[in-house]
Order: structure tokens, then sequence, then C-alpha cells
């Protein structure tokens, strides 16, 4: 009951951590994947045109060297352009396989290199073309020798574009791939350290008790946090303003209404005691009882009001659980014994040693126990127990009264809160003013099913260790 409730994160909150993350490395993509499409097709292109260049000068090359009169000496011709059959020179190249020239007079094949096919690389028509042979698809262009009467065709792979495309774009792109990786490295680490501030501030709000309204300071924000910084302490500043006005406001009227109701009272009881109209001494009854009421009620308010002035850890000393079980025991002892009730009291361990403030912890133990004493019936049964369990000090107050529903055990703090069909008066604040209290020591406490028939309520307090 004393667990700080935790708020459900909006399904549509984002992380902008991750958002900035995610964006930037996203759009980095985009900015280099883009291009690097953009080199891919311009290489090809340009490779294309360097290459069909390239095949047609070679062409006009070989128009200049073979003609009618030097055909008759076409193995000469071969060997001085080096496409022997088998590559053993150490200057040929792998590319040299794939480069293949015809010479055709009609119908009739003149001349080819070693690698070339007996059919006709391309059709006998200028310009260029492409091909398939054999699977392979070819480049040709087409050379028509005014002069001699015949077709030059010369002709290459065109795989070996390929190759030098994706040669050229692997080394542009292949960096920018490898460079994506320590980019999303990086990104991660700037976003980290730039909304570092927010984590700083946000686990440093997350740790305080929700009494301390005290600013928050934190040297190292930033400009842009540190605007917010300035008007979450601006919140702070107001609500610590409300709550003072408020506890002032409390502690002063319950301390003015308390002379003159105790005065009030005194002397609705004279007036009783005088009276012999049996119908005037039942109204005033009635208005002691209301009275009576009232003095309770302003009382819890005062006492809420010195409880929430006084929870300052400071002012915590060395205490015997036991020792305040036992004196509240016997201020309550006499109003217990006005209901012939079984009232006991069981010290299980003498050094039940807790830290705290001995005027509050009586407060809290004073509220239990007299809800207790007020909700058992007559001849009913109230039990104290403190004892050390597992390291911690325990006191359970047990009684047989009508308990509290589970559904309503987690409502009974709050302010003015009452159980309908008790059939007992109170204000509604002792709980409230139980549960400010064990917070502030760090106190567990629960609302169980006691062995009585009743409401069980079980404190766990840190055992002092010296």
């Amino acid at each position: 009951m004393t667990e700080a409730s935790t708020v459900t994160p909006n399904k549509k909150q984002y992380s902008i951590r991750r958002y900035l993350t995610f964006n930037l490395i996203s759009w980095a993509l985009v900015m280099t994947v883009l291009p690097g499409i953009l080199v891919y097709f311009d290489a090809a292109h340009e490779v294309e045109e360097i290459f069909d260049a390239n095949l047609a000068q070679s062409t006009r090359i070989l128009h200049g060297i073979i003609n009618r009169e030097s055909i008759e000496h076409k193995q000469e011709i071969l060997d001085s352009l080096h496409l022997k059959d088998s590559l053993e020179d150490d200057y040929a190249h792998d590319y040299e396989r794939k480069l293949a020239f015809q010479v055709w007079d009609g119908e009739e094949l003149v001349i080819k290199s070693p690698f070339a096919p007996s059919s006709p690389l391309s059709k006998l028509q200028p310009g260029f073309a492409f091909i398939d042979i054999d699977g392979k698809q070819w480049r040709a262009f087409s050379l028509y020798s005014v002069h001699d009467k015949w077709w030059l065709i010369l002709a290459e792979r065109t795989d070996i574009r390929g190759e030098l495309t994706n040669d050229i774009s692997n080394n542009h792109i292949l960096p920018i791939f490898i460079f994506i990786p320590i980019l999303t490295l990086l990104v991660w680490f700037i976003t980290k350290k730039g909304l570092a501030p927010l984590y700083r501030i946000g686990k440093t709000v997350r740790q305080r008790h929700y009494r301390n309204l005290e600013t928050v300071e934190d040297q190292q924000a930033p400009l842009e946090v540190n605007d917010l910084l300035i008007e979450i302490n601006h919140l702070f500043s107001r609500l610590n303003e409300a709550h003072q006005r408020e506890r002032r406001f409390i502690g002063d009227a319950a301390h003015e209404l308390r002379t003159p109701l105790a005065s009030l009272l005194i002397h609705t009881e004279n007036a009783i005691d005088e009276s012999d109209n049996l119908d005037q001494q039942e109204s005033l009854i009635s208005m002691k009882q209301g009275i009576s009421r009232l003095s309770h009620l302003v009382a819890q308010l005062l006492s809420l009001s010195r409880s929430e002035g006084e929870l300052n850890k400071e002012k915590f000393s060395k205490l015997n659980a036991g020792q305040l079980c036992e004196t509240t025991f016997k201020m309550l002892q006499e109003k217990a014994q006005q209901k012939q009730q079984n009232f006991s009291l069981k010290i299980l361990n003498e050094a039940c040693l807790i830290e705290g403030n001995g005027a509050l912890l009586q407060s809290l133990l004073r509220n239990i126990i007299d809800n207790a004493i007020r909700y058992s019936p007559i001849n009913g049964q109230v039990k104290i127990e403190c004892l050390i369990k597992h390291e911690k000090v325990v006191i359970k107050i047990s009684d047989s009264g009508p308990g509290i529903p589970l559904e309503l055990r987690e409502r009974v703090t709050e302010r003015f809160y009452r159980v309908t069909g008790s059939g007992q008066q109170g204000s509604g604040l002792g709980l409230s003013i139980v549960d400010k209290i064990a917070d502030v020591h760090n106190a567990k406490w629960r609302l169980l099913d006691s062995d009585l028939g009743g409401l069980c309520v079980s404190f766990e307090f840190e055992l002092y260790k010296e």
C-alpha cells in the first residue's frame, strides 16, 4: 500500500533517442544508397561508351593492317597480333579469349582470330550490334572496306564490360557500406550523449521522495534542457507554496478549534448532569456525541498537519519497537476494558530496534490500535505482536471486528474515505496519517485477514543494526 503507483505509458509515446537514431540512419542509408545506384548506372554507361569507342577504333586499325595484298600472309598477321591458340605469353591477358575478329568476303570467311567462331559475329551491316553465340552475348562493330570489298567485324564479350562496371561500382560503393555501421555507432553514441542530461534529470526526479519539492540543480544542463529545468523548478516552487499554505491552514484551524470544542464539551456534560428532563438529556447526549466526533476530527487534522511537518529523517533516532507497543498498549488499555475486550500484547523479541521518529510512530500505533478497539465488538479480541522475522521488525495488530473488504483495502488510505456500514464514527483520516508515517520510515504495511476473524494490520520495519 505504501508503494508508489506507476503510470502506464501512453502507447503513442516514442523515444527521442530511437527517433533520432532511426531517422538519421535511415536518411544516411537513403543518401548513400541512391548515389551508389546512380554511380553504378553512370559507370555502366561510361564503360559502354569507352568500350564502343575502343571497339570502333580497333576495327579501323585492323582495317589498316589487313588488306587483300597482306592476306596471303595471314598466319604472320595472327602471330604479330599475339592471337595464338595457347596464350602462354607472359604478357597475355585473360580477356584476350573474349576478343575476336573476322573478315568476310561475301559469304566466305577470309580470316578470323583463333577464338572467333566460324559463324558471323554480326550481320553484315555497318555499325554496332549485339549477338548471342553459344549462350554468350557479344558486342560487335562491323566495317565495310570499300577498297577491299569485304567486311571486317571486331567483337568482344559483353561480360568484360559487366566485370569492369562491377569493379568500378564496388570500389565506390563498398567503402560506403563499410562506413554505415561506423555511422550507426556514431549516431547512437552522439544521441545518447546529447540526451544524457534528460536521462540524468529524470533519474534525479525519479529517485526523490514525493515530499521533496526543492529545486533540481544540474550545472551541466544544455540550454534546451535548462529551459525545461527552470519550468520544473517553478512548478516545484508553486507546489511547495501551495502545500505549505494548506498545511498551515489545517494546523491553524485545528488548533483554534480545539479549545472552544473542549469548552463546549464540558458545558454539555455539565448540562446533562444538571438536567432532570429526559428529552432534554437525550438531546444533550446527542450533542455531546456530535461534539466528540468533531473533536476527534480536529485532533486527526492536527495530527495530520504535524506529521506532514515532522516527516524528516534527520530527526530519526534509535527506538525500541517493543517499548513503543507497550506504551501505546497501556494508553489504550482502559478503552479496551470499557468494551470488555480481550486486549493482549506479545513482545517476542526484546531487541526490536528500529530507526525513526518516536512521536510519529506512537501516533501510527495509536491510530491502528484505536481503530481495532473501536471496530471490534464488546467481548471481542485485539492482539498486538512485536517480533523479528527475516531481519525485519514486524508489528501486527489483529482484531475480531468486521474487517475491510479486499476490494476496498486500496482506498482506505485516501483522505476522508470511510468504509460504509461499519457502525462506527470517524473522520477517515487515521489510515491516511498512518500511510504517510509508514512511508517516511520506509516501512511496508499491509491489510490482511486476521486469524481472529477481523482485520490484521502488519508493519515491517528495517532492523536497526549498530
